[in-house]
């Protein structure tokens, strides 16, 4: 039985403290991004009056809950030395973790990123995976080093991406993988059976935080294009038309199909609005988006 220190966010933060308990390793402690996130005191209102998922699940698990401003910092480091953990994981984690942090724990200081790695490194790539088309992705445990997501890989395995599912479905589905693999990984740590493999830098992709400009929806594109890139952004952002220099929200959207009617209208044309409704020309198809 390994003692595991998990650190991360959200839904993949949870999932690696679950994998652990209900592999039979114990989780030491765990550092929620919320306190980087928050002042002490603002936290201290959070967790009574809107408690996240996150620290629903380390009280419901009895984790106990490492308060400290930074994973670099010397309160995290303190914190280290008294709970004394074999291996620190790492699961939806914005801060460059130092070389002395990472390098703390027996066996390493271990990511969990949720692509197949090299392939989109970097943020967000569950937007990036959908939003180029891509039908295949995965969760890649590796070592942290210097450079994001470019340590070594220890265990990794490939994840399906739906022609329907959003970012959001995406994540779920990952965090479900990353909680199924984790015993496996930390079995294997232990009694000394991981060989880890380089990555390949011939094919790695480095993807860039999502901007504004990355949530206006291009209808020069084809129906496909624009549904994957509709899909990508949900449910964290709010896709946006520009229609005659207007910026429309998608709440919802669906095609219609290109008659002989509309094949001559410029793209971006304005087909028909009502007050709920509208219809806009778009590569290959017409688009009805509900305002």
């Amino acid at each position: 039985m390994l003692r595991v220190l998990v650190v991360g966010y959200d839904k993949m933060l949870s999932a690696l403290i679950s994998g652990c308990v209900y592999s039979g390793h114990k989780v030491v402690g765990a550092l929620r991004c919320d306190r980087v996130n928050y002042s002490k005191f603002t936290l201290f209102l959070k967790d009574i009056f809107a408690p996240s998922h996150d620290y629903s699940l380390i009280k419901a698990f009895g984790v106990y809950d490492i308060k400290a401003p930074s994973i670099n910092s010397k309160e995290f480091i303190k914190e280290f030395k008294k709970i004394k953990p074999d291996v620190i994981l790492v699961g939806s984690w914005g801060e460059k973790i130092s070389p002395k942090v990472a390098s703390l724990p027996k066996y390493g200081c271990i990511n969990c990123h949720p692509s197949l790695l090299p392939r989109h490194r970097g943020a967000n790539p569950y937007f990036w995976t959908i939003f180029m088309g891509e039908d295949l992705t995965g969760v890649s445990f590796h070592y942290v080093n210097e450079k994001f997501d470019r340590g070594d890989i220890l265990l990794q395995e490939a994840v399906t991406i739906d022609n329907d599912m959003t970012a959001g479905d995406l994540r779920d589905r990952c965090s479900k993988y990353a909680q199924g693999l984790v015993g496996e990984l930390l079995n294997k740590l232990e009694r000394g059976e991981i060989k880890a493999q380089r990555q390949d830098e011939s094919r790695a992709t480095y993807e860039k935080q999502i901007e504004f400009k990355d949530t206006l929806i291009d209808l020069r594109k084809t129906r496909k294009e624009i549904h994957n890139h509709i899909r990508a952004l949900r449910p964290w952002y709010m896709p946006i038309f520009r229609i005659n220099n207007r910026k429309i929200d998608i709440k919802n959207h669906r095609f219609l199909a290109l008659n002989d009617k509309y094949k001559d209208l410029k793209i971006g044309t304005k087909v028909f609005e009502n007050r709920k409704i509208i219809i806009v020309r778009a590569a290959d198809c017409l688009v009805e988006i509900t305002k």
